[in-house]
């Protein structure tokens, strides 16, 4: 989503991501984490006696996942500016394949020239085809005066 200058990124660009599965292991690992137990994420036979019947994600979760999944560049993404109207359409089970669909809705320069505040409208999509989320995010990223060497460049070059 992310990976370049804003100058060169356009109004309309999409871009899909590849795919990572949902397991009882990772939804585990984050309910570690961050403390957030539910026993809808974790208790199977609680799970099972609510409207959906099985264990799901935790949105969160899902949130998360979505920004492991996109690309952001450390060169050009200066940081997140917001979440907005976000949206759990449908539940992520345990076993589900997830992707995300990203659209470019904005690109403002700020005055300097030097960032700008780019909009995009983010899906997560199953392997049925049914968006789970979605939701606009803008992001901080620099142009090309501004940017960052890539910082893994610079692992390489210490090694």
């Amino acid at each position: 989503m992310i990976s370049k200058p804003y100058e060169e990124i356009s109004i309309g660009d999409i871009e899909t991501t590849s795919s990572k599965t949902i397991t009882e292991e990772y939804v585990r690992a984050f309910a570690e984490l961050t403390g957030d137990r539910h026993p809808l994420h974790l208790m199977p036979e609680y799970a099972q006696e609510t409207r959906f019947g099985k264990q799901i994600a935790h949105g969160a979760l899902i949130i998360s996942t979505l920004l492991g999944l996109v690309e952001l560049h450390p060169s050009y993404l200066q940081c997140f500016y917001g979440l907005n109207n976000v949206e759990f359409k449908a539940p992520t089970y345990f076993g589900d394949s997830i992707h995300v669909v990203t659209e470019i809705t904005s690109v403002n320069p700020g005055k300097s020239g030097m960032s700008a505040v780019v909009g995009s409208y983010a899906r997560v999509i199953n392997q049925d085809g049914n968006v789970v989320l979605s939701g606009d995010f803008s992001m901080l990223v620099a142009g090309t005066e501004a940017a960052l060497d890539d910082p893994r460049m610079l692992v390489e070059r210490v090694r």
